[in-house]
């Protein structure tokens, strides 16, 4: 490949200025589309750098869907986004992903910045549903929907009878304490997950102490924070459920760590059965849901709403059923 072309050279291909051709490839609206599809055309033929996504043609704009994600080092998220890429391929569409980082201020900037760019549509997994209120654009939901949501498309998982599993497994083997390692108190998984555990303890007639809930679990060093801040307070046997695998897997570090005997003295289960969770030392016990088919259903089902003539009042819902996976915590 030759060298790149600048902005100088695009003006004087184009018999225009270098500030038309800035002016151009930042979609300013004192430019006609006649000239900024030609300057367009031109820096893209002599592979002028593009900075902004924004500087497509409007026939392409039509072709990419935002996605907003939580963490994508994450490897269910991982696994939701291919399952999101694969169906879009295939549909022709490329996905423009943002990352949130659970941050519910960090979500309302990057809906912002994904309107601004005119796609078609949105696929995201909410951290607070109310930031899509106001949103113009066809739009569903992955993974996480609160039960309000009744007007919302979304594909999910049914996360309460996930966590209902883990609780009754619990209870079937002997752990009467049971501590909840959640993720943020403010996604919906959170409050759902919650329930589907007191409704097993309900069973039982237990109660579940509000205490034995521990909110912000997202990476592995959260899971094993939180158990040790648990053994200061708690002496085992006793179960952890945890919000997902990456969080489980540290705690089950700072089990390990500390001397107990695994699951007899320490019981764990985590939540959606990544690929590592059975080559672990001690391989994972965990609530398996479909990742990767959450992103390509949640695909098929934006291009199903785009392509429809109402797409406003076209609303389509999935939930998949989860499973427990009983290994060795």
């Amino acid at each position: 490949m030759g060298k790149k072309i600048t902005m100088k050279e695009i003006a004087a291909i184009t018999g225009t200025s270098v500030s038309t051709v800035s002016k151009a490839l930042n979609q300013s609206p004192e430019i006609s589309e006649s000239t900024r599809r030609r300057i367009i055309e031109i820096a893209r033929a002599n592979h002028y750098h593009f900075d902004r996504m924004e500087n497509v043609l409007p026939e392409e704009k039509q072709r990419i869907v935002g996605f907003l994600v939580p963490d994508v080092s994450n490897p269910y998220f991982a696994r939701l986004w291919r399952g999101v890429e694969d169906i879009a391929r295939a549909h022709d569409y490329s996905v423009v992903a943002c990352h949130t980082g659970e941050d519910p201020e960090l979500e309302v900037e990057q809906l912002a910045r994904i309107q601004r760019l005119d796609v078609a549509g949105l696929l995201a997994v909410p951290i607070r549903e109310e930031n899509y209120r106001n949103i113009h654009i066809p739009f569903l939901f992955l993974s996480r929907c609160s039960a309000a949501a009744n007007s919302i498309s979304y594909v999910i998982n049914n996360d309460f009878r996930g966590a209902y599993l883990a609780a009754k497994y619990f209870l079937e083997n002997g752990k009467q304490t049971v501590f909840f390692l959640s993720g943020p108190e403010n996604i919906s998984v959170a409050s759902t997950r919650t329930q589907g555990i007191q409704t097993a303890f309900r069973e039982k007639n237990l109660p579940f102490p509000k205490s034995h809930i521990f909110y912000d679990n997202l990476k592995f060093k959260d899971g094993h924070r939180s158990l040790e801040r648990i053994l200061k307070t708690y002496r085992p046997p006793f179960g952890v459920f945890c919000s997902s695998d990456i969080v489980a897997i540290g705690a089950l570090s700072a089990a390990r760590s500390c001397g107990y005997k695994i699951p007899e003295e320490i019981s764990i289960v985590g939540y959606d059965d990544i690929e590592n969770d059975q080559y672990l030392d001690y391989p994972l016990t965990t609530i398996a849901q479909a990742d990767y088919q959450i992103g390509s259903h949640g695909m098929k089902m934006l291009v199903e709403i785009i392509s429809s003539k109402e797409p406003y009042r076209q609303i389509n819902q999935i939930m998949f059923e989860p499973e427990i996976i009983i290994r060795k915590t």
